[in-house]
């Protein structure tokens, strides 16, 4: 298969690695915690929820470093993948311990993968980290995020995935203020999430677009909600497709068998948006 990307040039990347120490400060979860408007009870006490640590260890690539899609493209860690577009695609993440606030943490990160085919839209990447995140020399999360790198939009609607049924659902609200927020907190650049002219003319989407790790993290909150004496081992995600500012990001969960809980944010017309599936004790 033909897909016009060199992968064979780019194959040292795979022997580099970074690691980066900071103090949990806790200050970004309070903020989160306004973004999402959660009570005083929900707000997170000494340590951080579950996926909570993508408001640390944040990427500092220069603003002249950004591509014109506004992400990050002389990154320690990206290769330099000759593709307009950087999509997250998904992540597998284990919870071994929860990560202190105000205390010293370390995150070893590594490329891990890296493949290529062809889509919709031409020419693939995926390109997928592995992040540790460690304190007090012991691993607390694991992390495996897979990032796509694709070409201009060509205006081609995805095939609509089955709805399925939904035993459980909770409704977020979502405009143009809460992509905002969490684009500061997670110092996202991409702008796909506050540029309307950009999301729509260049990237072809109908309007701004709701990050993906956001609906990630209103899954995480949800089961939070629900199951508050439960404790998560494990979540599994993977972007079905696209939710847009405007209308609530709903999140749905299906009835829970044995230590796993099966979800997805639901899109407008009622298929999967991001799926998850969740682990825990």
């Amino acid at each position: 298969m033909d897909t016009q990307i060199d992968l064979d040039a780019l194959r040292p990347w795979l022997e580099r690695s970074d690691s980066s120490e900071e103090t949990l400060s806790p200050i970004p979860a309070l903020c989160l915690a306004a973004t999402l408007n959660l009570g005083e009870g929900d707000r997170p006490p000494a340590t951080l929820p579950p996926l909570w640590q993508w408001l640390h260890f944040l990427d500092r690539t220069p603003t002249d470093g950004l591509g014109e899609d506004g992400s990050p493209r002389s990154r320690a860690l990206l290769p330099p993948i000759p593709l307009e577009q950087i999509m997250w695609a998904g992540s597998e993440i284990e919870f071994v311990a929860p990560l202190a606030l105000g205390q010293p943490a370390r995150k070893v990160s590594r490329i891990a993968d890296m493949s290529a085919k062809t889509g919709s839209r031409g020419p693939m990447v995926f390109l997928t980290h592995e992040h540790r995140y460690e304190q007090q020399g012991r691993t607390a999360i694991v992390e495996r995020t897979r990032a796509v790198f694709l070409g201009p939009s060509t205006g081609a609607t995805p095939a609509a995935a089955a709805a399925p049924v939904a035993d459980r659902q909770l409704d977020w609200p979502m405009d143009e203020a809460t992509l905002f927020r969490f684009s500061a907190l997670t110092f996202n650049t991409h702008r796909i999430h506050y540029d309307l002219p950009y999301a729509t003319e260049v990237g072809g989407y109908p309007g701004l677009v709701v990050h993906g790790p956001l609906q990630a993290l209103l899954i995480a909150e949800t089961f939070r909600k629900w199951h508050p004496g439960r404790t998560v081992r494990r979540m599994e995600f993977r972007a079905r497709a696209s939710l847009f500012s405007g209308t609530p990001v709903s999140v749905c969960a299906a009835a829970p068998e044995s230590g796993r809980l099966a979800f997805w944010t639901r899109t407008p017309a009622g298929g999967p948006a991001m799926e998850c599936v969740v682990s825990f004790d």
